[in-house]
């Protein structure tokens, strides 16, 4: 297989990522800087390195949920040099990836993992996989509004979003706050959603993943999975 494939199958990196990083002379094969994404290996039995971390065949996978705090970016590095959530990670966890992202004001539950095939399935359009989020908005949103966030809602000229769940609604004389779960992933979509109905979003958070609850986790921090937990993913991703 193509080493940029090898570098995904064997859950370091995303392969448009590997792509990047072989690109950078960072990854060796049989003691030999490789500098093509192309390049033909064979995971079983060629020495795989991205700087001085070997890669196995038979890698153990990690994986983490991160209560991601406001004003961090879902990114590995960032030109600008803002906070990244892998400057959040505990010691050893940065050759792992986040799967999905989460905006740099939206806080709450994202997953990491370095298994790659689980990672796809969960972000695959077709996986249809639920993210619950809790919505503060300005304004007084009526039930004829939430009727459309439950029916779906166009958000941009050519789409419509995917029926959602509404749940908790507490109205305020100036704010609406909700629980809100949908099954894909567009960009800023919670975002769009209340603001094609006119209401700007004050607050946002996401918590939960499919299984995984945010709890009572601090801003900041991980958890390791548990195997329960971990169970649970890999049938809602099968």
């Amino acid at each position: 297989m193509s080493l940029s494939r090898a570098l995904s199958k064997l859950g370091f990196c995303s392969r448009s990522q590997a792509e990047k990083i072989i690109g950078e002379k960072k990854v060796s094969v049989n003691g030999k800087i490789v500098v093509q994404p192309a390049f033909r290996v064979d995971p079983s039995r060629d020495a795989i390195r991205v700087g001085s971390q070997p890669l196995s065949a038979k890698k153990e996978f990690v994986y983490l949920l991160m209560n991601k705090p406001a004003g961090v970016v879902t990114t590995r590095s960032d030109e600008r040099g803002r906070k990244t959530v892998f400057d959040l990670l505990p010691n050893g966890a940065s050759f792992i990836f986040p799967v999905g992202r989460l905006d740099k004001e939206t806080t709450g539950a994202l997953l990491f993992t370095n298994d790659s095939h689980l990672g796809e399935r969960l972000t695959n359009p077709d996986s249809e996989f639920p993210k619950t989020y809790r919505v503060l908005v300005e304004g007084i949103v009526d039930e004829d509004s939430l009727d459309k966030v439950k029916e779906g809602i166009r958000i941009e000229e050519k789409y419509t979003t995917l029926p959602a769940s509404v749940s908790n609604v507490i109205r305020s004389k100036t704010s609406t706050g909700c629980d809100v779960t949908i099954v894909e992933g567009k960009n800023r979509q919670i975002r769009k959603m209340f603001e094609a109905l006119g209401h700007r979003v004050i607050d946002l958070r996401r918590i939960s993943i499919g299984p995984l609850a945010l709890g009572s986790l601090p801003p900041g921090d991980t958890r390791r999975l548990t195997s329960e937990e971990i169970t649970q993913l890999r049938k809602m991703g099968a």
